[in-house]
């Protein structure tokens, strides 16, 4: 019976462990967005991949959209709003350091007065698995793009999108 109840502590004990490893393994945007989503100055939208499916049957004659909406599999947008005095909270500040260390690479940066925006991407198997677009300075944002990406998807998404700043990327070796 105590062979048993060793079995049985230790097993528990294996699960707690592999629960709390898997938890520690969320991204760094996961993790920003689990801390600021809901909360009261803050707004959160996801666009899920069904969305995009809905959206690629619209315009069936446009081959190169319906590739486009194909490949993304969701788009995450945080901000804080610009009505609320939200003090002490910088997204670049607090999710830039971790992005480097999780294997992020800055693809782009652009610096203007008092604003800061970072391109940063995750690769897998030589693809783009998600773009992080991240502002910093008067008002702060994150936008997280994830799918089977290359900079060509990239660039189509930002002309429809209207971000300027990325429209270079077609000419880009990713």
């Amino acid at each position: 019976k105590k062979d048993i109840m060793k079995k049985q502590a230790l097993l528990v004990l294996l699960l707690s462990v592999m629960t709390l490893s898997l938890r520690a393994q969320t991204s760094p945007v996961d993790d920003l967005f689990d801390r600021y989503d809901g909360k009261e100055g803050f707004t959160s939208v996801y666009i899920s991949s069904k969305m995009f499916s809905l959206l690629s049957r619209i315009d069936s004659n446009d081959e190169e959209f319906r590739n486009l909406v194909t490949r993304i599999k969701g788009i995450r947008i945080l901000s804080i709003d610009s009505a609320k005095n939200i003090s002490g909270v910088n997204f670049v500040s607090e999710l830039m350091p971790r992005l480097r260390r999780n294997g992020y690479e800055e693809l782009m940066t652009v610096k203007e007065e008092n604003d800061n925006v970072f391109f940063m991407i995750r690769e897998v198997g030589g693809k783009i698995a998600e773009l992080v677009m991240i502002t910093g300075g008067d008002g702060s944002s994150v936008v997280s793009i994830r799918g089977d990406l290359d900079l060509k998807t990239i660039a189509s998404l930002s002309d429809s999108m209207g971000i300027g700043e990325l429209e270079e990327l077609e000419k880009g070796k990713r």
